[in-house]
């Protein structure tokens, strides 16, 4: 019984072993363009701002207070 239980063990480890060293050979890391400094997160990032879309009120008061906008002067 323990010979049987071996044998697929070892089968299933082998094959496990083969499909990995496959999708290592097929992966390959394509890194994103860099950014241009002081543009935010880059591309893809989850807090990335919509361009189209204008701050709230909120955003724009923390915005000035972090010195990413000037201060309203009037």
């Amino acid at each position: 019984m323990y010979r049987v239980l071996y044998a697929v063990a070892r089968r299933c480890a082998r094959r496990l072993l083969a499909e990995l060293v496959a999708f290592g050979l097929l992966w390959m890391h394509v890194p994103d363009p860099p950014a241009p400094a002081g543009s935010g997160p880059g591309p893809r990032h989850p807090e990335r701002l919509c361009p189209e879309v204008p701050l709230s009120a909120v955003e724009l008061q923390l915005a000035r207070e972090l010195g990413l906008l000037p201060y309203r002067t009037g």
